[in-house]
C-alpha cells in the first residue's frame, strides 16, 4: 500500500515499515510502537537472536514482523536485506534509519579502525540504508525516517566519531530533502534528534579505557524517541524535530550562547570519564549485542530518576561512586555481578 493521507496526517495501518538497529534500544521501542499503528514490519540488524525477541514482543498485535540480519556497513548484505524485506512485505512505504555505534574515550586515544568502524555503521551505514530503500520508496510515495542526535547539532565530547557521523548524516539528509524537491522524487525526508536516551548502549560500549562511561543523569526512555519516530511517519513536512527539551535547549543554546554550553560539554566529558565499570570486550562496536531490550537500566526522567539525581550531591561530598550510588543503578548492579560470575570462585569470594 502507499500511504495516503488521512486527516492532515497519514495512517500507519497497513504500512509496510523497514527498521534498522531493530535488536536493541530505541529500534526495539520503534518496533512496538509502529505495530501498534498496525504496520507490518522488517527487522533489520546484526544480532539475530535480538531481532526474533523483538519480533516476539509483536506477536500479539497480530502485524507480520519478518527478521532480515545484517550488517548496514556490509553494502551487499543489506542490498540482499532490503530486497527482501520489500519482496516479503510487497514494498516499503517507510524506512527508520536507526542503526549507530559508538567508541567511548577522547579522540586522540580512540584507534583509527574503531574510529573508522563508528563512521562505517553510524554514517556509511545510513547512506547503504537510503540507497537500498530508495527505489522503493519512490514507487510508493514514501518517507525516509532517521533517528538523529541532539550531537548531530552539538558536539558530545568523548564520543567524537558518533558526533562527526551524526553531523555528516544531518548535512546528507538536509542536501537530499533539497535534491528529492528539485527533482520531484516522490520521497520525504524526516529527522529525530533525541537528548541522552536510556539504551542498553551505554553498558555495551567499546570503550578505549577499559572502563564505561558514567551514564546521563536523567535519560529519557526510549519509548518517547519512537513515539517521535512514529510521528515524523504520519506527518513527515517538518524535515527536523528535537525529542526532549535538552536537544532542544542545547541546540538553540550553541545557535545563541555557544560559551554557555561549551563550558557544560566540558563538565560532561570530565563525569563520561569518571566511569569505573569494567566495559565489555571488544563491545558492540565490534560485535551484534543487541537483545531485543529498550533499556539499559539508566535513572530516567521520572519521579525516580528526579529522586536519585537529588542524592547526587551528597554522594559527591562523600566520596561514594556516583554511578552506583545514582546513575543507573540496576544496570551497574547487573554489570558487577557479571564481572564476579565471569571471575574465579576466590575472586568472587574475595568480593562478597
Amino acid at each position: 500500500m502507499s500511504l495516503l493521507p488521512f486527516r492532515g496526517q497519514r495512517s500507519l495501518r497497513g504500512a509496510r515499515v523497514l527498521i534498522t538497529g531493530a535488536s536493541s534500544g530505541i529500534g526495539v521501542a520503534a518496533v512496538q510502537a509502529f505495530a501498534a499503528e498496525g504496520a507490518d514490519l522488517a527487522l533489520v540488524a546484526r544480532g539475530e537472536e535480538g531481532l526474533h525477541r523483538a519480533a516476539r514482543l509483536v506477536e500479539p498485535t497480530g502485524v507480520a514482523a519478518h527478521v532480515f540480519p545484517a550488517d548496514v556497513s556490509d553494502r551487499e548484505a543489506l542490498d540482499d536485506a532490503v530486497a527482501g524485506a520489500a519482496e516479503a512485505l510487497g514494498g516499503l512505504d517507510v524506512v527508520v534509519v536507526n542503526v549507530a555505534a559508538v567508541a567511548f574515550g577522547p579522540f586522540r586515544d580512540v584507534e583509527p579502525e574503531a574510529f573508522d568502524r563508528v563512521t562505517a555503521v553510524t554514517y556509511t551505514g545510513a547512506v547503504n540504508t537510503v540507497r537500498a530503500a530508495l527505489p522503493h520508496l519512490e514507487r510508493s510515495h514514501g518517507t525516509i525516517v532517521t533517528t538523529g542526535s541532539a550531537n548531530a547539532r552539538a558536539p558530545l565530547p568523548t564520543f567524537a566519531a558518533y558526533s562527526g557521523a551524526k553531523h555528516a548524516l544531518r548535512g546528507l539528509l538536509n542536501t537530499l530533502a533539497i535534491e528529492f524537491r528539485a527533482d520531484g522524487v516522490p520521497v520525504q525526508i524526516a529527522i529525530v534528534h533525541p537528548g541522552a536516551v536510556d539504551t542498553p548502549l551505554w553498558r555495551q560500549v567499546t570503550s578505549t579505557s577499559g572502563r564505561l562511561p558514567r551514564t546521563p543523569p536523567l535519560a529519557m526512555p526510549a519509548e518517547q524517541v519512537a513515539r517521535k519516530l512514529v510521528e515524523a511517519a504520519r506527518d513527515p513536512r517538518a524535515l527536523e524535530r528535537s525529542a526532549g527539551l535538552d536537544s532542544s535547549a542545547l541546540h538553540w543554546l550553541f545557535e545563541l550562547a555557544r560559551p554557555v554550553p561549551e563550558a557544560m560539554l566540558v563538565a560532561l566529558h570530565h563525569w563520561y570519564r569518571g566511569g569505573q565499570i569494567e566495559a565489555p570486550s571488544p563491545g558492540s562496536l565490534w560485535q551484534g549485542m543487541g537483545t531485543g531490550e529498550s533499556s539499559g537500566g539508566l535513572l530516567r526522567r521520572d519521579l525516580r530518576g528526579l529522586l536519585g539525581l537529588a542524592r547526587l550531591p551528597l554522594s559527591l561530598l562523600r566520596g561514594t561512586d556516583p554511578e552506583s550510588d545514582v546513575m543507573g543503578a540496576r544496570a551497574v548492579a547487573a554489570a558487577r555481578s557479571d564481572d564476579l560470575d565471569e571471575r574465579s570462585p576466590e575472586a568472587r569470594s574475595a568480593s562478597q
